[in-house]
Formats: structure tokens, sequence, C-alpha cells
């Protein structure tokens, strides 16, 4: 069986209950668990392993002493590295004809993270005209680009990870009813779908329109994103808002009874087989939950289609 464990500022700490929670909607990840009472002053690292391996790299964000049932425990909550990238604001004058993981590797080392390109050797990434930054959070402006370029950003212990939609596959494990999962839902909705997407960038003649014909045609999203220059830049953010929407009308959740090295952050964005009754789909991983207390373990997961599927 897997184990998790805790280390504060180095060292091990046991813990009553811990959950973390790595999610593709956020960059950050977060936890929350609760030890033995301890003096915590300052915003401590720290760390998560499952069976020694380091699953999560972060740091305390707050403390509380309001445990109920006993005064010798703390609640203790925090993020991951990438928390400094997204609060801070900062200035950074205009940089031209870059890759994403130059200007990542530009701006995120002095914030101690790392920067690694998963794609394919056979796709290069596009260069971006011009990119600047005035006094706004760096990541709101990388996660435009990426999604402007249809990729996925994720932060894999302190490294910021470029991937395409559903570029991997789990294959050790599947979600399988009646035989690994506590249980599996199944979701429809078309609620954040619409007809038309326009998306407008920084210039005239900078913008974009498609279209999704089966929602009502009354239905239409518009999105200023000032940091793209060109129609085809705004296509393609068109077409990822078009085709994330229609991924999210499938919503999937899974519980699993225990821990796995192979559903922690590292599974975000795979893909991976869901088998219920006549459902049989590959699915990709958008959040993984784990839950740890003194009587049950469990990872939790929840799932949509591959885009433009």
């Amino acid at each position: 069986m897997s184990e998790l464990t805790l280390f504060i500022d180095s060292r091990q700490v046991p813990f009553q209950s811990a959950s973390l929670s790595f999610s593709l909607e956020r960059l950050a990840h977060t936890f929350s668990v609760t030890i033995p009472y301890i003096e915590i002053n300052q915003p401590l690292p720290v760390e998560f392993k499952l069976d020694n391996q380091v699953i999560f790299t972060g740091r305390i964000d707050s403390v509380s002493d309001d445990v109920s049932g006993s005064e010798d425990k703390v609640s203790i909550s925090g993020r991951s590295i990438s928390a400094d990238l997204i609060d801070s604001r900062i200035k950074i004058d205009a940089i031209y004809n870059q890759r994403l993981d130059q200007l990542l590797e530009s701006i995120v080392s002095d914030f101690g993270l790392g920067v690694k390109n998963n794609l394919p050797s056979m796709m290069p990434l596009p260069l971006v005209p011009e990119f600047q930054i005035n006094a706004e959070s760096p990541v709101a402006n990388l996660a435009q680009i990426a999604k402007q370029q249809n990729l996925m950003l994720i932060e894999q212990n302190g490294v910021l990870v470029i991937e395409q939609p559903g570029q991997f596959t789990e294959r050790n494990i599947k979600l399988a009813m009646g035989e690994n999962t506590l249980n599996i839902s199944i979701k429809k909705s078309w609620a954040e779908q619409f007809f038309h997407y326009e998306i407008q960038g920084a210039w005239d003649g900078a913008e974009a329109t498609v279209f999704n014909k089966s929602i009502t045609r009354c239905r239409q999203k518009v999105i200023i994103a000032d940091k793209l220059q060109d129609e085809a830049s705004c296509r393609t953010r068109a077409l990822y808002e078009r085709n994330m929407a229609i991924a999210k009308g499938l919503h999937v959740s899974a519980t699993l009874p225990g821990l796995f090295p192979e559903l922690t952050g590292f599974a975000l964005n795979k893909l991976i087989s869901v088998q219920k009754r006549q459902f049989k789909e590959n699915l990709l991983i958008k959040t993984v939950n784990i839950s740890v207390n003194e009587s049950s373990e469990k990872t939790s997961l929840e799932l949509f289609r591959p885009f433009g599927a």
C-alpha cells in the first residue's frame, strides 16, 4: 500500500489528515493538513512524498489552531511553488520574437521555477511577435499565449511544463466500475457552450470568429485578448475556447480507494480509459484530489473529453 509522508522545512511531520488537489484549471496546486501542534511563524517550505517520490513542493500560506476537539492540533494550508508567480504583479519591457518556452525561462527562474517543453521535436513552438507585462500577474499573460497556441501549461514539482492537450496516455491504470472504483459519475452539460466565439486582439484586423452550430444562435462569447496581434493567433484562441467548452460538456468524476503513484499531479492532462456500463472512452484527467485520514485513503478524479472530440 502506498504511503503519503509530509515534510515541513525538510523535517518529517506526522499528520492526522491531509488533502492535496492538482488541477488544470489553476497553475498552483493546493494542500491542507492537520498536524500535532507546532509553532509556525513564517511561510515554511512543504513537501509531500508518495512512496518516497516527491509529488508536491510548495509553501505554507496560512496556519490556524482552530481545530475542534483539541488544542494540540494545528491546521495548515498552502500552494505549490508557482503561487509566487501567480500572486506577483511585475513589469517587463517589450520582448520581441521569442518562443513561449523562452519567455517562460526569462521570467520564472526568479521565482525558483524551471521550464520543460514536452512537445514533439517536429512541432516547434511559434514565435511571439511582442510580449510585455505592465504591473500584471505573469501567469495571466503567459496563459493567454498558451491558449493562443492551443497548449497546456502545467506545474509539476516546480517545473512549468508545456504540452498538447491529452498528449500522453496513462496505461497502467484504467477506471472501471465494479473493478477498481468506488463510483463513476457521468454528467452532460451545455451551459458553458456558445454558438459564436469571437476573439478581439490588440490591433484592427486582429480578430477571429468561430461557431458551434449545435448551440442556439443567440448565445455569444466575445473575449478581449490584448496580447494577440494577428488574425491567425486570434483564430487559434477562438478554436481553443470552443473546443474546451465542448470538452467540458462531458464531466466525469471517479473515486478510487487508496493512493496511486500514477495518479498525482503528474497525471494531469493524460488520457485514461473509463468504463461504466455501455460507456467506454479515453478521457483527459482535469483534476486529481488525494485525501488521507486516520481511517481511509482515497483518490478522486475529474475528467472530460480530449479537445475537439
